[in-house]
């Protein structure tokens, strides 16, 4: 086993390594620019031509982002003819994210720049050498990877030891069901290839949790949500059961990224306001029912799936899709071209009027 090395020997190499990563950043900066992109819609372009076709999430994950932020990001790609949406060979539910081929060019252009870089750089170091280099680089990358997986690992372990954690076992389950029966105020819902059949951290005053044959009941006794600000929860569901999630006496500010997730169905009771749910491809006929009104409400969901939104009580400011309404009256029902015949479909229900709602496409 080699000797350890004392600090001051390899302090040299770690100040090489950082001017190699600032000079690749230097380039990535220079390259981006002259395509016309920014250097963080740039990065995205290199890890899907370097990764293949990714989901967004796993774009987010990989690149340390929102979803929020990688959904915009995906956007102006596609908008700009960078990137396109493709369905999945084996699972059609699931929207991937690919280089558009008119684009291959550009690319390969970066990737050939680099290459001539590399290639003056290396012109008088031999085979063996350069094979040495490449291992000995490779093994600094997996280190600094594994480190910085660890420290999430760390501050994961910190977290559960500090109460602010919780989860379940997902064993043998076969479905899941979310519950929260007293209300929430702010609430951040996501799907994610998990282990456990859920996973949540809480922000003020922790709730009271119960885990009984798949569902998860999440309950704040005795509170009330007038004025509260200080007071939030964040789940993360596993992806491996279909879910359905229920919500008595209303929520303010929920963000529910639930693309990744089978879902059967949302059912909001006593309103919703200051909101956006992303859904998932459907299968079957999947429902979002609100009741109680609804303020500032945006509904997502994935391009070229059916769906049909029926409004009871009004509506101020309506977009369906394309269609910009504004007011409408007391019982309106819009649905896209063949939504009764599609075999896969969502119907969102509101009941008890709506201001600001708009049910658009990924």
């Amino acid at each position: 086993m080699p000797a350890a090395r004392k600090p001051e020997r390899i302090r040299p190499l770690a100040r090489a390594l950082i001017r190699a990563s600032d000079a690749d950043r230097r380039l990535r900066l220079a390259i981006a620019e002259r395509l016309g992109v920014s250097a963080s819609d740039f990065d995205a372009l290199l890890l899907i031509d370097t990764a293949g076709p990714l989901t967004a999430g796993r774009i987010a994950v990989a690149m340390a982002v929102t979803t929020g932020a990688v959904t915009g990001l995906i956007d102006r790609l596609e908008r700009a003819g960078w990137v396109q949406r493709t369905r999945h060979e084996a699972d059609r539910r699931q929207v991937l994210i690919e280089l558009a081929p008119a684009r291959r060019d550009a690319l390969d252009a970066h990737w050939a720049e680099r290459e001539r870089i590399v290639l003056e750089a290396t012109s008088e170091v031999d085979d063996a050498t350069l094979a040495a280099c490449t291992g000995f680089l490779e093994g600094v990358a997996d280190r600094l990877t594994a480190g910085i997986a660890a420290r999430a690992d760390d501050e994961a372990a910190a977290r559960a030891d500090d109460g602010d954690g919780d989860r379940a076992p997902l064993g043998e389950l076969e479905r899941g069901r979310l519950r929260f029966p007293s209300g929430a105020s702010r609430l951040a819902l996501r799907g994610a290839r998990i282990k456990d059949l859920y996973r949540a951290t809480f922000r003020g005053r922790r709730p009271q949790i119960a885990v009984e044959d798949g569902t998860v009941a999440v309950q704040y006794k005795g509170f009330s949500w007038f004025g509260v600000r200080d007071v939030g929860a964040e789940l993360t569901l596993t992806t491996a059961v279909p879910w359905t999630i229920e919500i008595r006496r209303g929520v303010s500010h929920l963000a529910a990224d639930l693309r990744e997730l089978q879902l059967a169905a949302v059912e909001i009771t006593g309103g919703v306001s200051e909101s956006e749910l992303s859904l998932p491809r459907p299968r079957g006929t999947a429902t979002v029912r609100i009741a109680g009104g609804a303020s500032r409400l945006t509904v997502k969901r994935p391009r070229g799936t059916a769906a049909q939104v029926i409004v009871r009580g009004g509506a101020s400011n309506f977009v369906f899709d394309a269609q910009r309404l504004g007011a409408v009256g007391s019982a309106t029902r819009l649905a896209t071209p063949g939504w009764e015949s599609a075999p896969d479909r969502w119907s969102i229900e509101l009941t008890g009027g709506a201001s600001e709602l708009s049910v658009i496409e990924l």
